[in-house]
């Protein structure tokens, strides 16, 4: 019993170094410039080990797809059934996608290249979960209209799409070194004036040594790390979608 355990365990372990190794190497070079070679060479295994534990490098990619999606749709369904609001579950909803992106940029960077990527054949459970995420957002979406908070005429479908892609694009510019996110507002380049900045260099206005961040506040400066760009996110989000009207705006 000792002894099947034990080879159990190494199974799962070299599976999972596989998995490691594919996402390191596909999210380097993209899914078709990858291949197998380089991926047991990274992973530090054979390939006939490889092809024990998946028939092909689109296996790999699926489970690789099914796992990650999968944690976020499970974390994204347990954040609406207990959020009191739909903006506190989309809030939610946000920093968990978004930190993920962060711990994971290989992940974000695969996730990306395979919603664009010509000829892509996903399995049904990573259809299945592709849709779940979108639903949960999508009813998020609609609760908020029901609750009177976002704008009776925003299309929910629509707006889902828009904000998975917003947060995974969002997310993968500012983590590039030179994206456009990490580089200084275009109203304050070049010796250009602070007022030519959005209300005092702001979406909510107000100074910039307020925001309490040291590249100039929240919205006065290039975007900081994680918490930072999460609460752009959040403050894009909630502004774009808000009723003029709505006590939660």
């Amino acid at each position: 019993m000792a002894k099947r355990k034990g080879q159990t365990e190494k199974a799962c372990a070299t599976r999972r170094q596989l998995l490691d190794a594919a996402l390191e190497v596909i999210g380097e070079k993209g899914y078709s410039a990858a291949t197998v070679d380089e991926i047991v060479e990274a992973a530090g295994v054979s390939k006939g080990v490889a092809y024990y534990h998946f028939k092909s490098k689109a296996a790999m990619a699926e489970s690789i797809l099914e796992d990650g999606i999968g944690r976020i749709v499970a974390g994204f369904e347990c954040i609406a059934a207990e959020a009191p609001t739909a903006i506190d579950a989309l809030t939610g909803m946000i920093e968990l996608f978004a930190s993920g992106i962060f711990e994971n940029k290989a992940f974000g960077r695969f996730f990306v290249s395979e919603l664009w990527r010509e000829g892509r054949a996903w399995s049904e459970a990573m259809r299945g979960y592709e849709r779940r995420l979108l639903d949960v957002l999508e009813g998020q979406i609609a609760r908020g209209q029901r609750e009177g908070c976002i704008r009776p005429e925003i299309d929910p479908a629509f707006e889902a799409v828009a904000l998975v892609g917003m947060v995974l694009t969002g997310a993968l510019y500012h983590l590039g070194d030179e994206g456009p996110l990490t580089r200084e507002p275009l109203g304050r380049r070049d010796g250009a004036p602070e007022e030519a900045g959005l209300e005092g260099g702001g979406l909510r206005g107000g100074a910039p040594e307020e925001a309490g961040s040291d590249a100039g506040g929240l919205c006065g400066g290039a975007v900081g790390g994680k918490e930072e760009f999460i609460a752009r996110i959040v403050d894009f989000v909630r502004h774009a979608n808000a009723r003029p009207d709505a006590p939660c705006a």
